[in-house]
């Protein structure tokens, strides 16, 4: 089994009213008082799976605690049933360069569907990819 995750932790071990909220508006199953507990503990407060795009959701929450003033840190987690659990630190920057790795190849994939059905990329599709690439380039913008 493998695993690998990215992982938000509050740098404040005080669960602020502003933490708790964003939190569990993303993390609904999990209770105030285990929100609070992971906060105390400085345990990761959200772990998105890097194997399936979890790092969209990541950013979501990441900008929320930011514009609330809630400084967190960043860490990936790679989990092989074969060897010991590892936890790095993880740079905004390297993210910011995971979501535009994971854009081009959501370009390049709707590129390839266009070149297989139709056999050439048409002016109407092409402004079409063009517009959903700008639409994610907005959303994954790291402030």
């Amino acid at each position: 089994m493998y695993i690998y995750q990215l992982k938000i932790k509050l740098k404040a071990t005080d669960a602020s009213a502003a933490a708790l909220k964003i939190l569990r508006a993303h993390c609904p199953s999990t209770s105030i008082g285990e929100l609070r507990n992971k906060i105390r503990d400085h345990e990761a407060v959200y772990a998105a799976d890097l194997l399936h795009n979890g790092e969209r959701e990541a950013l979501k929450i990441l900008r929320e605690l930011d514009k609330a003033g809630i400084e967190t840190e960043l860490f990936e987690e790679t989990i092989d049933g074969s060897k010991p659990p590892r936890l790095a630190p993880l740079s905004r920057q390297v993210l910011n360069n995971m979501l535009h790795r994971s854009q081009e190849i959501h370009r390049q994939m709707l590129e390839d569907i266009e070149l297989e059905t139709e056999g050439f990329i048409s002016p109407e599709a092409a402004a079409l990819i063009e517009e959903e690439m700008e639409e994610l380039e907005a959303e994954i913008q790291l402030d």
